[in-house]
C-alpha cells in the first residue's frame, strides 16, 4: 500500500467515512479553547494522538508496555473547519501502508458530519529498552492490515 501524495488527494476523499476502519470518540474540553473560544490547533493534535492510542491498545492489548512500542515520527496535519466548545468528535483512522520498521495512517476528525481536521502519520515500531526501529512483525502487519483503508 502506497499513501497517496498530499497534493493528489481530495478533501472528498479525505473525509470520506467509509475510508476509516477505524473509530475512536473524543470532545472537547474547556482548556482545549485558545483565547478566541476555538478550539487550539495543539488540541486537534491530541484528538488524533489519543485516537491512536486507542487503536494501538486493541491491537497490541499491553500497549505501552511491552517490549516493542510504535512511536510517532511524523505528523502533517490539515485543518479544514474551526471547532467550538461544546462538541462531541469521532476520529477514523487507517492504516495506509508500511515500511520495514514504520507504519503510515490516515485519519480525520469529524464533529457530525464536519470534516474538521485531516492527519497523515508515520509511526515507527521501536525496541523500549533500547529505543532502536525494530522490524514490524508479519502477525502485527497482519493484525493492522484489518484497519487498511477501504
Amino acid at each position: 500500500m502506497d499513501i497517496a501524495k498530499p497534493d493528489s488527494i481530495t478533501d472528498e476523499r479525505r473525509f470520506d467515512t467509509r475510508r476509516y476502519k477505524h473509530w475512536a470518540k473524543d470532545y472537547v474540553r474547556f482548556s482545549d479553547l485558545d483565547a478566541l473560544g476555538h478550539v487550539n490547533n495543539n488540541a486537534i493534535g491530541e484528538y488524533f494522538e489519543n485516537a491512536r492510542a486507542v487503536l494501538f491498545t486493541e491491537v497490541t492489548p499491553d500497549w505501552p508496555h511491552r517490549e516493542h512500542i510504535f512511536v510517532l515520527a511524523r505528523i502533517a496535519i490539515d485543518y479544514r473547519h474551526e471547532l467550538h466548545m461544546p462538541a462531541d468528535l469521532r476520529v477514523g483512522a487507517s492504516v495506509t501502508g508500511f515500511g520495514r520498521t514504520s507504519m503510515r495512517m490516515a485519519s480525520a476528525l469529524f464533529h457530525g458530519d464536519i470534516g474538521i481536521a485531516y492527519a497523515e502519520t508515520v509511526s515507527v515500531l521501536i525496541e523500549e529498552k533500547s529505543r532502536k526501529p525494530v522490524e514490524i512483525p508479519a502477525d502485527l502487519r497482519t493484525t493492522l492490515l484489518k484497519y487498511g483503508e477501504g
